[in-house]
């Protein structure tokens, strides 16, 4: 065991770990349960329908989460190059981020003009995603140097299952908002932008917080360039990396048929608020035994958990079909699940092979390896329009049964610590 590196980077004592993990807790589970009202396999799909016709236009939008949480997070990674500490730059992005989703709350409460709440709208997902974005490095650095090596998975679990609960009532809420007889459009997406506003600043609030260690500085000097040279060079000599990023990849396929999950049944209203609950419902269930598989039995374990509930989501829609409509909602039981619990396992291994003096940059490129992704949602619509929702649905499926045999390969070299 290297004891200059431990010496270097410790872990704060028992105290101060307890205390972090309820403060990061507490930010994940506000922040989750924002999340749920505007979400983008219910809510958002729903709420662009009634702004355009289109499924490319609404594909497209869609396609602006990714892009913002992929595109940074090399960027990042180098910007905060040569520094201990980095919740100073965190705060800043994560302020902007919480006052674009109040903004919109407002902007819908004072107009119903189509061409303008859409054209707001994008703005502010746009800059939400895009700040969010270059959150990514920092906080998950963040979390790395405050709470154990085999104590992430509980707190990642719990930070779940907590979400999942307040997103359970969430879509309860949902529904009845948006309910026939209910608030007048778009008074009813205002009401849901402006909870989801409250619950994001109260993540916020938990963040700020959070006393951050220091940390080990990637000392390196150049141009973004030569960082992006340096970075390939680290990624040809780790065959367990490369694998992950491909594995990743072929993950972000879920993005095809995320946004036609909803669309493919055609329903409206109350319906749509169930269908969240039930998605909550799935990411609390499988996160919780996710969370436990990744500290018991190591991150592999995890993954491939989570990629068998990705290959059921399609492969049940096809099997269903879009007129059973309460059977339908196993497909969004599923659909949570992996979303909520696929993010455990792949950060968890990630931390365990990277050294610790190049963390972040493992991060970064971890993030970022999967900005392809990005097009999946625009390609999707592209391909329900010339052809038909269940094409996407089987490439969907197939993609993620060859994550699923790829990850059978995943191998955690030693702990961080050792390097």
């Amino acid at each position: 065991m290297n004891e200059e590196i431990l010496n270097a980077e410790n872990m704060p004592d028992s105290m101060e770990v307890r205390r972090s993990f309820r403060l990061l807790s507490m930010d994940v589970i506000f922040y989750l349960c924002g999340q749920a009202f505007i979400d983008q396999s219910t809510i958002l799909p729903a709420f662009l329908a009634t702004l355009t016709d289109s499924s490319i236009v609404i594909g497209a939008i869609i396609a602006i989460k990714p892009a913002g949480l992929f595109l940074p997070q090399l960027w990042t990674a180098h910007y905060l190059r040569n520094r201990r500490r980095h919740k100073g730059f965190l705060m800043k992005v994560a302020t902007v981020s919480r006052a674009g989703i109040a903004l919109f709350a407002i902007t819908l409460f004072l107009t119903s003009h189509r061409v303008i709440l859409l054209a707001v709208f994008i703005v502010v997902y746009v800059g939400f995603w895009l700040t969010e974005g270059m959150a990514g490095v920092p906080w998950t650095d963040l979390v790395a140097k405050s709470i154990p090596e085999r104590t992430r998975g509980r707190m990642f679990g719990f930070t779940q299952v907590g979400g999942g609960v307040l997103g359970l009532l969430a879509g309860l809420f949902i529904s009845r908002i948006l309910a026939r007889g209910g608030l007048p459009y778009p008074t009813n997406y205002a009401v849901l932008m402006a909870v989801a506003a409250v619950f994001f600043w109260a993540s916020y609030v938990s963040l700020f917080a959070v006393r951050e260690p220091d940390g080990l500085p990637e000392e390196h000097d150049g141009n973004f360039l030569q960082y992006v040279r340096r970075i390939g060079r680290m990624v040809s000599g780790n065959s367990q990396l490369k694998r992950l990023l491909i594995i990743q990849m072929l993950i972000g396929f879920m993005g095809l048929s995320l946004p036609f999950f909803i669309l493919y049944t055609g329903v409206a209203g109350r319906m749509i608020g169930i269908y969240l609950a039930i998605q909550v419902a799935g990411g609390i269930v499988w996160s919780a035994l996710v969370g436990h598989l990744s500290d018991s039995r190591g991150p592999r374990s995890s993954i491939l958990v989570s990629i068998v509930i990705g290959v059921l989501a399609p492969v049940l829609a096809l099997l269903i079909g879009s007129k059973l409509l309460w059977l339908y909602g196993l497909v969004f039981f599923m659909v949570g699940g992996m979303i909520s619990s696929v993010w455990i396992g792949l950060t968890n291994f990630l931390l365990e092979i990277a050294p610790h003096k190049e963390r972040r940059s493992y991060i970064g490129l971890a993030n970022s390896a999967s900005a392809p992704t990005i097009l999946f949602p625009v390609l999707g619509g592209l391909i329900v329009q010339a052809v038909s929702y269940q094409t996407v649905f089987i490439i969907t499926a197939a993609a993620l049964l060859a994550a699923l045999i790829l990850a059978l390969g995943l191998r955690s070299g030693p702990s961080p610590i050792n390097h």
